[in-house]
């Protein structure tokens, strides 16, 4: 029982108490009110009224004014003749027993002359005995007041009106409803039976592609017939990609009136619950009547029992229209054939890549559940309704969807991406060179669509509707309610601005990251295009494939485009990444096969890149060739495009954070439930008030700020890479770079400088007359020593180019081998000529060239040579790939030897070839393909040149390696020069052995020491990948041997062991990736030239190239360093523990939370709403944001941070924190229940309305819970600032550090000072102002509302305060020794030690 014993056990003596403590005096004629509170207490002209007061009229008030009808809503006959008496004054009694009613009447009677024996209210039989000088016979007395019975509760008859109107509108909607469903299944009778009549027969599924040129329709091609045969050539064809492509479910709908009339009703519907619940909460405030509760009948509790069920209602109403809220406008169509109907729904599953570590059972089991939910659902789809529109002239049905317009066949039932095949050689396009007729421009546009990807970027406004009509904010939203009613209006309005603010940050994040890709995507400027064989001024989105262009100079390349004519000059650095501007060429004339991403490259445009330089080139005839571009695809099917599609709509990565996440929310909903149940025992009385407290306890243990907690870390980190040079176009892949343990890198221009150094050249002896044996000279360091050949070869057999400015462009070698011939190309090269170049006194032309390719890698010039007349073929390229095409009786038998030497010293060896022709005309060579002109050169020798490393690459490296990263290297190079380099850089160790796989002549792997030139065998390799080989071995693998393992199925073994992947295609670099990308997360560095493939892929991709805007990868650097990507991890390691330490902090609140909700519900107490207002909007918000703000580590620490939430160290720390934040709330109320002046003196809910929380908070229980509650608040962020492995040490965090300092102060001057404005506000430590003026002699100027608790006031003693300023200050410091002693360090890395994590082992 409560205030029944003390301290020390013995019985609570009763207290003096001072206060309104006299009941309510009842009487059936004011006369017989005690002298002076009748209407003689009145002033002259006013009279006593029902309601207790003074007035003048008092006719207008109601009579359920009249306290002495105990607020029944129908009053006994017997008590509706009386009338209040005014209300006693205030009386001091001692030895106040408040269970002895008849005691406490017994004064009061005394205390005002009150004679005669009064009974209480109800008592009506009782004998009355009056007064012997009463004036008024038979009159009747009654004490009431506090002693009134309690009052029946009234049930609505719903027959009232309201309830009439609103049974009227649901039962109108569920007939609507029905009505709908009825008529909807009859229409949709005829689509159903052909279901059923066609064995597997599914809604229309189309891919996202065009399809084969047969299945083209007979009405198109009718038209086509028309048209000339050069655009006949041009069909719909299949996508190379198309495997690649998501599966499309398109259903086909009809509007309908009657669905019209559906719709409205569910979004009226949709509105009107909210209005009804508000309408209900305007009530409980009396905005809708004179009086609160006007609605149910000045009943509370009867009000709290009907916006309950009505906001259940609404809540599932609400929770099924967002669920099904992109399905909803659809299921009031008539479903049909997609070519018949007016709209189409368009469903694609997500399928989500999963990154990193296997998920335990549990994670396993919760992943189980929400994909059953989702399946059952659709809610793994995403859903799009796009309108049925026809193009103007075919009247084909068409609609646009993800950038890409998709066009009905009849032939094949289908929409799909129309596309034209312009040819697959360079004579096949070269046959376009004339353009379009505007008949087939007309017909290809309706077909293809404009030339522009149009990215829906919202604007804030509507990012902001998007992001709060997703479930978690009307979750929040609809709690907000609750809040709002209930007088919690400001607690309410502090929450919702906190969701708010949340939501806010979100939205900027995204819309700022959409529009930035929006700007990269949306372009439009005018272009000349050959039409009808004139030249006309149009815009770039008119263009169409089969269309021909002028290129200039400065303008941006509108689509994927073949170059018909003259030299161009484009810079790629916002597509590719390459930082040098790439000379682009015509295509040939010839039967060469055309591959715009792979062999000729060289001769495509790109869309989104900048034509720097376009020249006219004139012809041997005098002829000029302009600079012409044939369009061969627009829109998303550009390169640009596919990449905008990429970033726009990308498959959805579940790392193993967001897989553990969904378990952490389900375990806060059993949580929750858990709370909501107690809530309901504990205050079983009151079951409504129950539900309310249970909701407030819910969704705050659910805090709203933890979406925006990831977005945040990840935020920040953008914001800090950006100021070092390295630019972020997908926030969540900064997270994943903080797990990255492998990390590959391209060699040339990522871990060497981008040019490079002439070494010297090894050439064949008398190679000029072939006179004696084949061998090779002495290496040759001088240039000016190099026989002619090899001279000629260096000044012309490469892409130089000079722009505008004298800037020379070209790759690194050539320009580096051309600069030191020193010499010039002519900018008015000899008619005939692609170019003339002029070296020691010549003018060499040059009259045919193949430009380097990956697929041979080597080039190749025809010369006309002005001293004899003849021309010349040179042939440069790798010494492994030339030497095909060399007469073998010129090359010597220690060829591969020699070449090996040289690249074993890092030496970039070029062999070069000769082929005298003599003295032919051009004419003759114009149809030769490569090999008729390569073909049977004899060899010259070779020419190296030293691919120096970056002076910071292997500082850099060592770095990588120091934090527990793998370095690998992927290189095109020659593998002995990828060793060199592997070795000088760091990625192996000097000393290391070697062995290098590669295809020998019998078409095996074979595998050879490097260093000692021997064969290895296998069972020598097999040992170095199951470990049991003796010292430092490191594996090496050309091209071929990769591709080799690849078939054997046997990759996956070697991958993790080699080092060194060399002559590796870009194919070849992409599939390398995802080898590594299956064994942990991977990162890829590289210039982006021919690694966009591969950085794309990666998990995490950083390019270095010059343009932020580049969209090459994930991440781009503008500094040309390896630097960049130790910077990235240590910024990804940095987000990613700064994300956990949020997650956590939010975590750490809502169970802090919990505790304060569930000790008030045990209580019966509830603290001051400005400490919930000082809770939520200042400690929380501003704590939960500076978490984010700690500063990343200066080094990679040998650890990576954990992402797993569930995780062994963030389950150590969290939980530790907060079992000991239990602890000490239990001790603080131990503690508080040994002190002498609180026995005696506990709250006694029983007397109050717990509905009324506001009256819950004056008393020692609810001091001590806000108290101890307030630091742990504050505490938590400190506790989840430590960790000095990822971020900055904890005192590096200022805004942290100081608004903790604040609170912390705040805190103490609350519970330590006396009475002050500021504790008085909060309801802590002070005391009505009687009180504090009698005990305390304080005499504050600021309003204090009057304490509600008997003693008045929940001043604590001054030495109880420090000792319990102790207690907090003890919780605090256990805490922070849990999270640094356990959680962290020594602890922690004992049992690392001890019981490490199975992590992937790998050679660092």
């Amino acid at each position: 029982m409560v205030n029944k014993y003390d301290a020390h056990g013995n019985l609570c003596p009763l207290r003096t108490r001072t206060g309104n403590l006299c009941p309510q005096l009842c009487v059936s004629d004011v006369q017989l009110c005690p002298s002076g509170l009748g209407d003689d207490g009145c002033p002259d002209g006013q009279h006593l009224c029902i309601d207790g007061s003074c007035s003048g009229a008092c006719g207008d008030i109601p009579a359920r004014k009249n306290p002495c009808g105990c607020s029944f809503q129908y009053p006994p006959e017997q008590s509706k003749d009386l009338k209040p008496c005014m209300a006693f004054p205030v009386v001091t009694i001692d030895q106040y027993d408040p269970n002895n009613i008849g005691k406490t009447t017994e004064f009061c009677s005394d205390k005002f002359n009150i004679s005669g024996e009064i009974p209480f209210w109800g008592q009506w039989s009782a004998t009355q005995k009056l007064p012997e000088n009463a004036t008024v016979d038979n009159g009747r007395r009654f004490w009431s007041g506090s002693e009134c019975p309690s009052a029946p509760k009234y049930r609505y008859t719903y027959d009232e009106p309201l309830w009439i109107g609103v049974f009227s509108c649901v039962g109108a909607e569920a007939l609507i409803l029905l009505l709908w469903v009825s008529y909807k299944f009859l229409r949709e009778n005829s689509v159903r039976r052909m279901r059923h009549r066609e064995s597997g027969f599914k809604a229309a599924t189309a891919k996202t592609m065009a399809p084969a040129a047969a299945d083209v329709s007979d009405k198109l091609e009718g038209k086509a017939q028309s048209l000339d045969d050069e655009s006949k050539t041009s069909k719909q064809s299949s996508s190379e990609s198309q495997d690649d492509e998501p599966v499309l479910q398109i259903k086909g709908f009809k509007n309908d009136f009657l669905g019209w009339i559906g719709f409205i009703s569910v979004l009226l519907v949709s509105v009107g619950w909210i209005v009804w619940i508000g309408f209900w909460i305007g009530d409980y405030y009396g905005t809708l009547g004179a009086e609160p509760d006007t609605l149910s009948h000045y009943n509370s509790v009867l009000l709290d029992e009907t916006i309950i069920p009505i906001w259940i209602f609404a809540v599932c109403w609400l929770v099924v229209c967002c669920q099904f809220q992109k399905r909803i406008r659809n299921f009031f169509r008539i479903e049909c054939l997609p070519s018949e109907g007016t709209y189409v729904q368009i469903e694609r599953e997500l399928q989500e890549i999963k990154v990193g570590v296997k998920a335990s059972k549990l994670v396993a089991f919760a992943k189980r559940v929400e994909e059953g939910f989702s399946r059952l659902t659709r809610a793994n789809f995403h859903v799009q309704t796009c309108k049925i529109e026809r193009t103007p002239h075919t009247k084909r049905r068409y609609f646009n969807y993800m950038c890409t317009q998709y066009v009905f066949n009849d032939a094949t039932s289908q929409y799909a991406p129309y596309n034209f095949d312009l040819g697959t050689t360079n004579a096949q396009l070269r046959q376009h060179a004339d353009g379009l007729t505007s008949d087939e421009a007309q017909l290809r546009f309706e077909l293809i669509g404009r030339n522009f990807i149009a990215v829906d970027a919202p604007n804030y406004l509507m990012g902001f509707v998007y992001e709060v009509s997703t479930f978690f904010y009307l979750y929040q939203i609809m709690v907000m309610w609750i809040y709002w009613y209930w007088n919690y209006y400001i607690v309410g309005l502090v929450s919702f601005g906190i969701i708010m603010v949340s939501a806010i940050v979100k939205v900027v994040v995204k819309v700022r990251s959409e529009k930035r890709v929006k700007r990269m995507a949306e372009h439009e400027e005018e272009c000349r295009i050959l039409r009808d064989g004139q030249w006309q001024t149009l815009s770039t989105i008119d263009l169409v494939p089969g269309d021909v262009f002028k290129i200039e100079a400065g303008a941006h390349v509108p689509c994927d485009a073949a170059v018909l004519g003259g030299n161009i000059v484009v810079d790629e650095s916002t597509l590719s990444g390459e930082p040098l501007p790439l000379k682009k060429v015509p295509v040939r004339n010839d039967q060469g096969t055309f591959d715009k991403n792979g062999s000729s490259k060289i001769n495509t445009l790109f869309a989104g890149t900048t034509a720097t330089q376009a020249m006219p080139t004139t012809a041997s005839d005098g002829s000029v060739s302009e600079p012409l571009g044939l369009c061969l695809d627009t829109g998303t099917h550009t390169l640009k495009g596919n990449l905008v599609k990429e970033i726009l709509f990308p498959q959805p990565i579940s790392f193993i954070f967001d897989e553990q996440l969904r378990l952490v929310f389900g375990i806060l909903i059993l949580y929750a439930i858990i709370i909501f149940v107690l809530a309901m025992v504990f205050y079983e009385t009151q079951p409504s008030a129950a539900f309310i407290y249970a909701i407030f306890s819910m969704s705050q243990l659910i805090s709203p700020l933890l979406p925006a907690a990831l977005v945040m870390g990840q935020s920040v980190a953008a914001s800090r890479l950006k100021k070092k040079g390295i630019y972020c176009v997908n926030l969540p892949r900064i997270t994943m770079a903080g797990k990255v343990s492998l990390f590959c890198f391209d060699k040339t221009g990522t871990l060497t400088k981008e040019g490079l150094e002439f070494y010297g050249g090894l050439c064949v002896r008398n190679m000029e007359d072939r006179i004696g044996t084949l061998e090779f000279d002495p290496f040759i360091e001088s240039f000016d020593a190099l026989p002619n050949h090899m001279r000629s070869a260096a000044a012309t057999c490469h892409g130089v180019a000079e722009v505008e400015g004298g800037l020379r462009i070209g790759n690194p070698v050539d320009l580096e081998m051309f600069a030191t011939t020193k010499g010039q190309i002519s900018k008015n090269p000899t008619p005939g000529a692609l170019d003339t170049i002029s070296v020691e006194n010549l003018s060499l032309d040059i009259v045919k060239r193949f430009e380097f390719i990956h697929s041979r890698a080597s080039m190749s010039v025809a010369v006309r040579d002005p001293r004899d007349g003849h021309i010349h073929v040179y042939v440069k390229g790798s010494f492994e790939k030339v030497k095909e095409h060399l007469d073998s009786t010129t090359v010597p038998d220690d060829y591969l030897y020699a070449a090996n030497r040289m690249a074993r010293q890092g030496g970039y060896v070029l062999a070069v070839g000769h082929r005298d022709l003599g003295d032919i005309s051009v004419d003759e060579m114009e149809h030769w393909t490569r090999d008729d002109m390569e073909n049977g050169s004899e060899l010259v020798g070779f020419i190296v040149f030293k691919n120096m490393l970056k002076e910071d690459t292997p500082q850099a490296i060592a770095k990588l390696k120091r934090g527990s990263t793998r370095t690998i290297m992927i290189t095109g190079d020659t593998a002995l020069t990828g060793v060199f380099i592997g070795k000088q850089a760091g990625l192996m160790n000097e000393a290391a052995t070697v062995y290098l796989g590669d295809i020998d002549k019998s078409g095996d792997i074979s595998w050879i020491d490097v260093d000692r030139e021997v064969n290895v065998d296998q069972s020598v390799v097999d040992q170095v990948i199951d470990g049991s080989a003796d010292g430092d071995i490191e594996l090496a693998m050309t091209g071929k041997a990769f591709n080799y393992l690849i078939e054997q199925d046997q990759i996956r073994n070697y991958i993790l062991y080699t080092r060194v992947f060399a002559r590796m295609l870009p194919a070849d670099k992409l599939t390398c990736i995802r080898y590594h990308m299956e064994r942990g997360i991977t990162a890829m560095c590289g210039d982006g030239g021919n690694d966009t493939a591969a950085l794309r892929t990666a998990h995490a991709g950083i390019a270095l190239a010059n343009n932020e805007a580049s969209i090459v990868s994930p991440f781009s650097s503008s500094n040309h360093s390896i630097e960049s990507c130790v910077e990235l991890l240590i910024q990804g390691r940095s987000a990613l523990a700064s994300s956990l330490a949020g997650y956590m902090y939010l975590i750490c609140y809502g169970q802090t939370m919990t505790v304060l909700k569930t000790v008030s519900f045990y209580f019966s107490i509830s603290p001051n709403q400005n400490i919930w207002i000082y809770i939520d909007a200042f400690i929380n918000t501003t704590l939960s944001l500076c978490v984010s703000y700690s500063g990343p580590a200066k080094r990679l620490s040998k650890y990576r941070p954990t992402a797993q939430i569930l995780g062994p160290q963030m389950l150590t720390s969290a939980m530790g924190t907060v079992f000991i934040n239990y602890a000490f709330v239990a001790g603080a109320f131990g503690w508080l229940y040994s002190k002498q002046w609180f026995r005696c003196n506990e709250f006694d809910s029983g007397d109050l309305d717990i509905a009324k929380w506001w009256l819950l908070a004056d008393n020692y229980e609810t001091v001590i819970l806000a108290i101890v509650s307030l630091f742990q608040f504050a505490n938590n962020a400190m506790v989840v600032n430590f960790g000095y492995l990822f971020r900055r040490r904890w005192y590096r965090n200022y805004p942290l550090l100081f608004l903790w300092a604040v609170y912390i102060s705040i805190n103490s001057i609350i519970l330590l000072a006396d009475p002050n404005w500021l504790s008085c506000r909060f309801r802590i430590n002070c005391g009505s102002k009687s009180v504090l003026a009698d005990k305390y002699d304080l005499h504050p100027d600021f309003y204090i509302e009057e304490y509600g608790n008997p003693i008045q006031n929940n001043i604590i003693p001054t030495g109880s305060r420090y000792e319990l300023w102790g207690i907090c200050i003890g919780n605090m410091v256990a805490t922070i020794l849990w999270q640094l002693l356990v959680a962290l360090y020594p602890v922690h890395s004992l049992t690392r030690k001890k019981r490490p994590l199975r992590r992937l082992q790998v050679k660092l």
